[in-house]
């Protein structure tokens, strides 16, 4: 009997921690579509799953979330009522193509005045800064230690295989002579 009670406890603790589970993911499902209608973001099935952090399967398990998702992103899709004061208006836009020209003006000046600069450092600067750079120094010393490196492990790399094919040799001798005295016997 101890047997059947322990089986029958098994199962209700896990039915428990299941009806535990779904509450849980409901609840982030529910404050995830709240979430995305406060932000005003589009709401999908897929930006309500990934928000919620549950998967697509659980819409499809409980129909009446899937319903809700539906209806708020149709309601969102809705066009909504906007007065003629919250439109852009065409002398707005005009203003800020004036600023965005003038923007543009300034930086393309600064743009000039900084090759200007760069030009009194001779024809070809770049290649004079970088050699003095320290990180590019840096660089060149390490790359030439990781060549000194590499010189000496293909030298200890070619020592050793002379080593491996003197002993091959020498194992070669052993067995032809091994293998003429068990003839011989």
């Amino acid at each position: 009997m101890t047997d059947l009670q322990t089986y029958e406890q098994r199962v209700a603790r896990l039915t428990e921690s299941r009806r535990r589970d779904t509450i849980t993911k409901r609840t982030a499902v529910t404050a995830a579509l709240r979430d995305l209608q406060r932000e005003e973001r589009p709401v999908t099935r897929r930006a309500v799953v990934a928000r919620a952090g549950v998967h697509r399967n659980f819409l499809y398990r409980h129909k009446d979330l899937a319903d809700q998702i539906d209806q708020a992103a149709t309601d969102h899709h809705r066009p909504s009522p906007h007065t003629a004061a919250d439109r852009v208006s065409h002398d707005s836009l005009l203003t800020d193509l004036t600023t965005a020209r003038h923007r543009i003006r300034g930086l393309q000046q600064q743009v000039h005045t900084l090759e200007h600069r760069l030009g009194e450092h001779g024809p070809d600067p770049t290649a004079a800064l970088l050699e003095r750079h320290p990180l590019v120094i840096e660089l060149r010393e390490r790359l030439a230690q990781s060549e000194i490196a590499c010189a000496d492990k293909d030298r200890t790399i070619s020592s050793l295989l002379d080593d491996i094919e003197i002993l091959r040799e020498t194992n070669r001798s052993l067995v032809r002579e091994y293998g003429l005295h068990t003839t011989e016997a």
